[in-house]
């Protein structure tokens, strides 16, 4: 397995790392959210500006239409006021029917403005509006500046459009009219809302389902890596290292797993490397062993010429046992000698340590004796200045009378503290006294002590006449060792020479059967190590 094979797996995307496809897929979410709701802000916000609008637009028309008939309702009012009004009165009310024609234009033009000119209610009331102010201006108005009120009153009656409810069912008309327009286009925009909202819906499940498809697509080619990866991992656990991964994507997971399938390679390259040596190990083992007869053949030789040697060395032996009973005495005394200067030492060690011992008790005891003293002394004083405090307050509460009796038990008490210090002090003398015998037994000690270096010194007085002793000998066993060294130092020579060349032979062959012996075990060793895989 090589790294370019991470490239034939998947596609473009699924080969890229993890953590750039779990953003690519987050963004995708989040874009697709943010557009379906963005949109949905948008409709909703242009809804609610349609909406507020056409209210507007209602309340408007409304406004107008109510202020219309309003108007034209007070035209006719004003009229009949100035036919039964006086000429100065006249004028002002004729004005203001000017004022009211302006007034009534106006909201026409505004009705009209929102394009309800053919609506035929509206139309109806157009024309009856026109009449009406035609058959004012030519008729009504001229009998009222005329004074004329009786012809005044038989031109209202005469002429239907001078009835001023004609107006208001007219508007009423229009104004239902307005509403059923108004009514169907709120039906409209809520129509376009809900199918905004349907589709809105639909591309929010389209995203969602999109998220789910490659979230699914994702997570089952993880699990896959991680699948194929357990089974290597645990397949090696158990010695096999022939299950390869496989590498399904280019991602992380994919490039671990060709780090463990090239890991594995390696690792069966080291373990078929590792039985060849040991072979090799074996083969050098038995070479080794070989070796190691030959070796063991010639300390044998060594071993028969050192037998030669000792026969040789047997008739020096026989000279030299005169020179071995001498040197048998002189090893006695010396021995003796050894054990009276080994007695003596652990003597003199006892008498240093008991020694040592004594003056530590006694410097102790005399430090204690002379703390106690000094405390026995305070003690006193105490008790003193106690005893001296009691009778005053004895001789105060006996002054004090009734008033001191409190006082006088008090001083009972002080009193009686005194007499147990007293008896503390006594206590303490006796422990001086038991410290004062310690002393004296510290001082027997030292006398054993004494008689201890005594003793030392009788056993070194007999050490130094054995010495003397054994020194005459020793010299006439020095004369006698010098006419037989003569005669066998070339016999100790050469049974020198062999013993060496025997030694230095059985050091090798321990030596060489020391390292077959281990080179054997390491590559028995290694072919039960390398016998565990599978490879």
């Amino acid at each position: 397995m090589t790294r370019d094979a991470r490239t034939t797996h998947g596609g473009w995307f699924w080969n890229r790392p993890l953590r750039t496809k779990i953003v690519a897929l987050l963004l995708f979410v989040g874009i697709a959210f943010a557009v379906v709701g963005g949109a949905g802000a948008v409709v909703l916000q242009r809804a609610g500006a349609h909406l507020e609008e056409m209210a507007d637009l209602t309340n408007e028309l409304q406004s107008s239409m109510a202020e219309i008939q309003v108007q034209q309702q007070r035209s006719h009012l004003l009229v009949r006021r100035a036919a039964a009004a006086d000429p100065a009165t006249r004028d002002q009310l004729l004005t203001t029917v000017a004022w009211v024609d302006a007034d009534v234009a106006s909201r026409v033009d505004v009705v009209e403005g929102y394009d309800l000119s053919d609506t035929p209610q509206w139309q109806d009331f157009r024309t009856r509006w026109d009449a009406w102010v035609a058959y004012r201006d030519g008729t009504l108005l001229p009998l009222v500046k005329a004074g004329d009120t009786a012809g005044f009153e038989v031109a209202v009656a005469a002429d239907v459009a001078a009835d001023p409810d004609w107006a208001g069912r007219a508007l009423g008309l229009a104004e239902g009219q307005v509403r059923a327009g108004v009514d169907a286009i709120l039906a409209r925009s809520a129509g376009e809302i809900r199918v905004t909202i349907l589709a809105l819906g639909v591309a929010f499940v389209v995203a969602a389902l999109v998220a789910v498809v490659v979230t699914t697509g994702l997570m089952r080619r993880v699990a896959a890596s991680v699948r194929t990866m357990v089974a290597s991992i645990e397949a090696l656990a158990r010695g096999d290292l022939t299950v390869t991964p496989q590498v399904v994507v280019g991602d992380e997971l994919g490039r671990m797993a060709l780090a463990l399938g090239e890991a594995q390679h390696n690792l069966r390259t080291t373990m078929a490397g590792v039985a060849e040596a040991s072979g090799t190990v074996a083969a050098a083992a038995e070479q080794l062993s070989a070796a190691s007869r030959q070796v063991a053949t010639g300390a044998q030789e060594t071993s028969a010429q050192a037998g030669v040697a000792a026969g040789a060395a047997g008739d020096v032996d026989q000279h030299v046992q005169s020179v071995s009973a001498g040197a048998e005495q002189m090893g006695a005394s010396i021995r003796e000698i050894a054990q009276n200067a080994a007695e003596a030492a652990k003597v003199a060690q006892a008498a240093t340590a008991a020694a040592d011992e004594a003056g530590v008790t006694v410097q102790r005891l005399g430090e204690s004796s002379q703390e106690i003293g000094n405390v026995v002394k305070l003690i006193t004083q105490i008790a003193e200045q106690t005893n001296l405090l009691a009778l005053n307050a004895t001789i105060e509460a006996a002054r004090a009378g009734e008033a001191g009796k409190g006082f006088a038990v008090v001083a009972g008490e002080v009193k009686e503290l005194a007499q147990e210090t007293a008896k503390a002090t006594e206590d303490i003398a006796r422990r001086v006294e038991a410290i004062q015998g310690d002393t004296a037994g510290a001082v027997e000690a030292i006398g054993q002590i004494e008689g201890i270096v005594r003793s030392i010194n009788d056993y070194q007085t007999s050490i130094a006449s054995a010495v003397e002793e054994q020194t005459a000998t020793t010299t006439e066993m020095a004369r006698g060792m010098s006419d037989v060294a003569s005669g066998s130092a070339q016999i100790r020579t050469a049974v020198s020479e062999v013993a060496q060349v025997a030694s230095s032979s059985s050091s090798a062959l321990v030596q060489v059967e020391t390292s077959v012996s281990e080179l054997a075990q390491m590559s028995e060793d290694l072919r039960e190590r390398t016998a565990a895989f599978t490879y």
